[in-house]
């Protein structure tokens, strides 16, 4: 079994990497600014099994030592929306913070650096955003020739644990073919949190394993790799918008009714 470190852990898609890791066996080590996930043991018990950290990936001395004896880092950390003046930019954050880990995951012998990059950029997010991300792709490719890299570029990924998601994912879903945007085509279709999650896992510890996986590749291995049960991944519903639209529709229908009355 393998030893994984993952800076952004107590993210949407870090906890889920970090579940679907200690499931199938792997130790895991995993930080972010605020430590541990407000994740009960009592739902989720597997959190008892992840050693969480609060440390910022920029302040290195606070997370270094989590990477002894590490076989790999599986980076998550990013954000969608840039606030300068709290030093938070998509240059900075989207790709230096993965440069700096791999920096150090460089120094510390470890093997295998797992990147969760972009395929599209998302709908009404500025373009430095991809722009960053192709950076630290770039970099890691590049300048760290010791590591095993393998990128991940799913578009949307969601969850039931991320609020309505699922219900975008099959918005999109239902549009593919009659919108233009890439996050509706199905080379960029949404995928379930639960394969990205495997196929990132499997990336980190498997040593054949390298170089940029698509959509299609990552839903390929997340299915079939074991990891994760394909039929109990998230799915894409449109109820929660067909209640939502009931429930408006029917309160205007009782308004007019008791103005009426």
């Amino acid at each position: 079994m393998a030893t994984l470190v993952v800076p952004g852990g107590n993210g949407f898609i870090g906890t889920e990497i970090c579940r679907v890791a200690v499931q199938n066996g792997h130790e895991v080590a995993a930080f972010g600014r605020t430590g541990r996930p407000a994740l009960t043991p009592a739902r989720h018990p597997w959190v008892q099994d992840v050693t969480w950290r609060a440390a910022d990936v920029f302040a290195p001395d606070t997370w270094r030592d989590l990477l002894k004896d590490a076989d790999a880092v599986v980076h998550t950390i990013a954000t969608l929306r840039e606030r300068p003046n709290d030093g938070v930019t998509f240059d900075r954050v989207n790709a230096e913070s993965a440069l700096l880990a791999a920096e150090e995951a460089v120094a510390a012998g470890v093997d295998a650096f797992v990147f969760l990059s972009v395929r599209d950029k998302p709908p009404l997010v500025p373009s430095p955003f991809l722009s960053a991300k192709r950076r630290a792709e770039r970099s890691l490719r590049e300048d760290y020739p010791s590591l095993r890299t393998a990128t991940l570029r799913p578009n949307l990924v969601y969850g039931d644990r991320r609020t309505g998601t699922s219900t975008l994912a099959a918005v999109l879903n239902q549009g593919q073919g009659l919108h233009p945007h890439p996050y509706a085509s199905n080379a960029g279709r949404p995928l379930p949190v639960e394969f990205v999650a495997a196929a990132a896992v499997q990336a980190a510890t498997t040593p054949t394993m390298e170089g940029t996986l698509a959509v299609p590749q990552i839903e390929d291995v997340g299915r079939t790799s074991g990891l994760v049960d394909p039929d109990l991944v998230s799915r894409p519903s449109l109820a929660p918008l067909l209640l939502g639209l009931g429930g408006t529709a029917l309160g205007a229908w009782l308004l007019r009714r008791w103005q009426a009355s």
